[in-house]
């Protein structure tokens, strides 16, 4: 039921198929131990949560960036010319 669900959209289901089956070759083909793909896989998840937590906090610094360009622009405007 499942792997029907994943088969429907090829690109994804076929992508997760062959990643599971490199992960299992590697348990059980090449000798790796379970708490070593443990390890990899939180160092893994820490980097990744690292690069999200930083776009996240650059995309804030940007749109504050943004809104006190326009304040600026607006209260420029609104000065009498001379």
């Amino acid at each position: 039921m499942i792997l029907r669900r994943l088969l429907r959209h090829r690109g994804l289901g076929i992508n997760l198929l062959a990643g599971f089956c490199f992960l299992m070759l590697a348990v059980y083909g090449w000798g790796l131990s379970w708490e070593e793909m443990g390890g990899y896989l939180l160092v893994l998840l820490v980097f990744l949560g690292g690069l999200i937590g930083m776009a996240a906090v650059l995309g804030w610094l940007l749109n504050k960036a943004k809104r006190r360009n326009k304040s600026t622009q607006h209260s420029d405007q609104d000065k009498p010319q001379d």
